[in-house]
């Protein structure tokens, strides 16, 4: 089992048998207008919004609602992230301006909608400032290159010389009436409303490929799944069915996140601008004060000892925040595409029918919304203003070397991956899950996979799936279980001491 976030440490997993009619054993003339394969925010935004406009709706979900990233993310909605847009604009530069501000355009209105469904729904919501700050006097033109391109793209942020913060600070662009939440909260409101609206949901059952005839698609999977949509949205990170090798243009990342007890947690959401980068934001759950503290990012499979950058949190709390006590310690994955912006749109030929959303850069709450309400906007005829120039994707020469540098970074994590091997074993109870021990080597494209010895699972340098213990998918483009070793003479094979 993976660590466990805070907001699903309090209030444990909803059933994964679903409530609803089991939409598996549907009569052979049931066809749904649109199936959505996900239940993260992006899933559900897109679903609420299509039964809203009053169309048929099933959601499938491998796991249960708000299993994989949105229930383990910081909870933050904001237009302000980090450095993003400076990044942005110096990736793009002048001709990407109106992507860029398409994709501020994007947040905006993620966060005004975010912020009136939590009002209509009764989710705890509060408005916070955005910090984007320098921990160290090198990191000033950083921060003020991030104040600058935010300005120039109609963000109201204000420069702070001299930030009043918690930490050392050394000056800092703010963003006001930004948005925290428990994103778990979020997912619970969302089901309930998509169903209210006469959406159904199905959990448990692993979507593992589509086929397409004629203006059907049928979704099939694990336990004989097949259901039939004339739509069908990828809503799952990266796509888990991908004629168009969307993998190959994403870059797997996790980070880690730690969650304290506080008697008096900060009232604003901040992120520094250096490197390893400091997330961290108040809160309350239980009633209680609550302190997160993020960071430690890297690319899923690749790098020093997960359970290493998990202490490195813990070491800067202990500096920083001495009165914190700690409750959880967790991480989550995400997706950055060739361009660093969302991938959102028509899977193409042969599944013309088929749409996918990922690659938020870690910045799936605000994203993941804009995403969902610009695939509902698509499907029933009110596209959203901002969709067309943001998720544009025409074909340019200077993502060549993005794409290269993706590649060889592929390259580079399996040789590393097979240079360490798997770093060691799992613990007994888990190699003796089933009577035998899980092959280390991913059902997606055959990569080396290595142990994570934090979250105890088995992950995947190349793409980024992620593996159980005991071999159960997790998430990223695999669909399949590891592949067991049985025993040999007492011993697992392959299992060393």
């Amino acid at each position: 089992m993976s660590a466990e976030s805070v907001w699903w440490q309090h209030r444990g997993h909803p059933p994964t048998q679903p409530a609803d009619p089991d939409p598996g054993q549907a009569g052979p003339d049931e066809t749904f207008d649109t199936v959505v394969v996900g239940a993260g925010v992006t899933g559900l935004t897109t679903a609420l919004a299509l039964v809203r406009a009053g169309r048929s709706v099933l959601v499938v979900e491998a796991r249960h609602p708000g299993a994989v990233t949105t229930g383990r993310t910081t909870g933050k909605v904001s237009a302000l992230q980090g450095t993003t847009l400076s990044s942005l604009t110096s990736q793009h530069g002048s001709g990407g301006r109106r992507r860029l501000e398409a994709y501020v355009e994007s947040s905006l209105a993620a966060l005004d909608w975010v912020a009136a469904f939590c009002e209509e729904t009764g989710v705890p919501a509060q408005r916070r400032d955005a910090v984007t700050y320098a921990a160290a006097p090198e990191e000033v033109p950083t921060v003020r290159d991030e104040h600058e391109a935010a300005a120039s793209l109609g963000l109201d942020v204000a420069w702070r010389g001299t930030p009043d913060l918690p930490v050392p600070a050394h000056a800092a662009t703010v963003l006001a009436d930004q948005l925290q939440l428990d994103p778990v909260a979020l997912v619970l409101a969302l089901l309930d409303r998509v169903r209210a609206g006469g959406g159904r949901l199905l959990t448990g059952r692993r979507v593992q490929r589509l086929r397409q005839r004629g203006e059907v698609v049928h979704v099939l999977g694990e336990d004989g799944l097949d259901v039939r949509g004339e739509h069908v949205v990828l809503a799952t990170g990266t796509p888990v069915v991908d004629r168009r090798l969307h993998f190959a243009r994403l870059t797997p990342q996790r980070s880690y996140l730690v969650a304290y007890r506080h008697p008096a947690p900060p009232e604003v959401m901040a992120l520094s601008a250096g490197s390893p980068g400091r997330s961290w934001r108040g809160g309350e759950v239980d009633g209680s004060g609550l302190l997160l503290v993020g960071g430690e990012g890297h690319e899923t499979g690749r790098g020093r000892r997960e359970s290493t950058r998990v202490d490195r949190l813990r070491s800067w709390t202990a500096e920083h925040f001495p009165d914190a006590v700690e409750l959880a310690a967790w991480s989550a994955q995400d997706y950055v595409s060739l361009d660093g912006l969302p991938l959102v749109g028509g899977l193409g030929s042969p599944t013309s029918r088929v749409s996918v959303a990922t690659g938020y850069r870690k910045w799936g709450l605000t994203s993941g919304v804009a995403a969902g309400l610009a695939l509902a906007g698509e499907q029933t005829g009110a596209p959203v203003p901002w969709a067309r120039d943001l998720y544009t994707r025409a074909p340019r020469l200077r993502d060549l070397p993005a794409f290269l540098g993706v590649q060889a970074g592929v390259a580079a994590g399996e040789v590393g991956s097979l240079a360490r091997g798997v770093r060691r074993p799992p613990s007994r109870a888990a190699t003796e899950a089933g009577g035998c021990a899980a092959l280390p080597v991913c059902t997606h494209l055959g990569g080396t996979l290595r142990w994570n010895d934090h979250e105890q699972t088995y992950d995947c340098p190349l793409h980024g799936s992620r593996f159980s213990a005991d071999g159960e998918v997790l998430e990223g483009p695999a669909t399949r279980s590891l592949a067991r070793l049985p025993r040999r003479g007492g011993r697992h094979a392959g299992e060393t001491t």
